[in-house]
Parts: structure tokens; sequence; C-alpha cells
């Protein structure tokens, strides 16, 4: 398993999100995460990308895996560029070697000026540029909260074709119905702190 969630509670003051959660995933899994608004389900994938520890539970991870995450709203510098920023945490022999794909992952998003300041692009572009930097690493797990928000049809399909054809596991969020459809292959639902499991994709 490249993810294992046993039991995990979570609780905010009187709120309790997450109550004795069981979760696991596996190579190849594109879970699609649905819920009310206000289940929990953000706070579901922070604790699956160790952003947050749980009250009580374990959350483990196959040894050395790799985890990309993107948040909601990602953190970003305000003085990199775009390529900077993608290229943030890599070595020097690694971003040489990812350049390309990254010009390449960022038109397809939409992001053709590299050099282009953080701080000068709208909510919506520095999103797809932070999607953009977890897509370019070699990922054994992607945890994508809204990675459609700010992207038009033409995007949210190329991602829907990437995510298809990935190996790694995949746990997201979207209110985009037909992405949801067409990528998952498992979906939880959270409902009143409880996990429910149903294989096959939204529709099934």
């Amino acid at each position: 398993m490249l993810l294992n969630m046993e039991r995990v509670c979570k609780t905010y003051g009187d709120r309790t999100m997450l109550d004795h959660v069981t979760f696991y995933m596996k190579q190849g899994d594109r879970v699609g995460v649905v819920g009310v608004n206000g289940c929990g389900k953000s706070t579901f994938l922070r604790l699956a990308a160790g952003r947050e520890k749980p009250d009580s539970g374990a959350v483990s991870y196959d040894p050395n895996v790799r985890l990309g995450y993107l948040p909601q709203d990602p953190p970003f510098d305000p003085e990199n560029t775009v390529m900077e920023q993608v290229e943030a945490g890599l070595d020097k022999t690694a971003r040489e070697v990812a350049r390309y794909e990254a010009v390449e992952i960022l038109t397809r998003l939409g992001i053709t000026d590299t050099q282009q300041k953080m701080g000068s692009l709208s909510g919506g572009q520095r999103k797809r540029v932070a999607l953009a930097a977890v897509l370019l690493r070699n990922n054994d797990i992607l945890i994508l909260d809204e990675p459609t928000n700010h992207l038009d049809s033409f995007m949210a399909e190329w991602l829907e074709e990437y995510l298809r054809r990935a190996k790694c596991g995949v746990i997201f969020i979207t209110h985009d119905r037909y992405f949801l459809e067409r990528v998952s292959n498992r979906i939880v639902e959270l409902d009143r702190g409880r996990l429910y499991g149903y294989e096959g994709n939204y529709e099934t």
C-alpha cells in the first residue's frame, strides 16, 4: 500500500471532522473525495499529505514514497519567476532535466511567460503554476485539492488524460462532476465524520 490511515480522528473545537476514519491507497488508485461543503474533505487531504497530525490514529506511507500535495491556496514567493517557483527545491541536475517538461506543462495550463514574477500573477494563475510544480515531480502519490479550479475546459481535459495515464496514486477533490466521473476509479464519501468507500467512478 502507498498510504494507510488507521482510525484517524480530527476535531476542531467542538466539531469532529474525522471520526475513526480508515483509508488505504495502492498504486493506480484514483480516488475522488466527495461530501457536502464543510464536511472535512480538505482536512482529510491535509492529513493524508502529512500537513496536519491526527488527534488519534495513524497515517503511514510505503517506505521512500514521494508525495505531491496541491492545497487550495498554495504558498508562493512573490519574487520568484514562474520557472523558479516550479523548480523550487530541485537540485541543479534535476532542474536541467525537468525544464523542457516544465515548459510543456505550464503551456498546457495557459502559462507561457516563465520569467513573469509570481507576485504579478492572478490567484488562478498561481494555482496553475503550483499544479505544474506538483505534476513535474515524479511522485508516487498526488493529493490534489480542487485542481480544476481556474482551468478552462481544454486544460481540464488535458489534466484528465494526464491523471488517467499516471501510474501513481491520486486523491482529489473537485466540484467538476465530469472530471470526477472520468478520472476516478474509486470514490470515498465523507459524511458526519465517517468515511464510506465505493469501487468504481461516480456513476457507479
